[in-house]
C-alpha cells in the first residue's frame, strides 16, 4: 500500500506505480464514485459529440445567420 496526500484544491497524487500498472496518461479523465467508505476512481473515455466536419458545417451556420435576427425592444409585442 502506497500513502498520498490531499492537497490544495483537494488534488490526489496517483502513485507511478499504480499509473505504469494501469497505462494511465496525462489529462484522463475518470468518473468519482463513493463505495461504502471508499473512494473509486474509473478511468473513462469521452467521445466527441461532432465530427469535425459537423462542427465546420455549424460554424459555417452561425456566421451566415449571425446578424439576421430581428430586435424586438422591450415591452413591445411581436408575431411569429
Amino acid at each position: 500500500m502506497t500513502i498520498t496526500k490531499l492537497k490544495a484544491k483537494n488534488q490526489l497524487t496517483i502513485p507511478s506505480a499504480v499509473v505504469k500498472r494501469l497505462h494511465l496518461k496525462m489529462d484522463e479523465l475518470f468518473a468519482v464514485d463513493i463505495e461504502d467508505n471508499y473512494i473509486r476512481l474509473t478511468p473513462v473515455k469521452v467521445e466527441p459529440r461532432y465530427t469535425a466536419e459537423e462542427l465546420k458545417a455549424i460554424d459555417h451556420i452561425v456566421e451566415t445567420e449571425k446578424g439576421k435576427a430581428k430586435v424586438i425592444k422591450p415591452g413591445k409585442s411581436f408575431k411569429f
